[in-house]
């Protein structure tokens, strides 16, 4: 499972994207892996995706796991 949140604010949906991680994986026994995405208007563009490298660098780490756990 991929857990995704995001928000305006320097946060990026972290609270609620803690208890979700925590509650599925209590659920399950297979791999829960999320990643937070802050300040999604100055982070991500609609053409060319998550567009700060540091944050992009992790979607990647977190996303490559997640396909490996398929």
């Amino acid at each position: 499972m991929f857990l995704l949140a995001t928000s305006p604010g320097a946060h990026g949906g972290q609270t609620a994207l803690g208890i979700a991680a925590a509650k599925f994986t209590r659920m399950t026994d297979k791999s829960v892996v999320h990643f937070s995405l802050p300040s999604f208007m100055e982070n991500f563009s609609e053409e060319n995706g998550i567009t700060n490298n540091e944050l992009l660098e992790k979607f990647n780490i977190e996303m490559t796991s997640f396909t490996d756990s398929l």
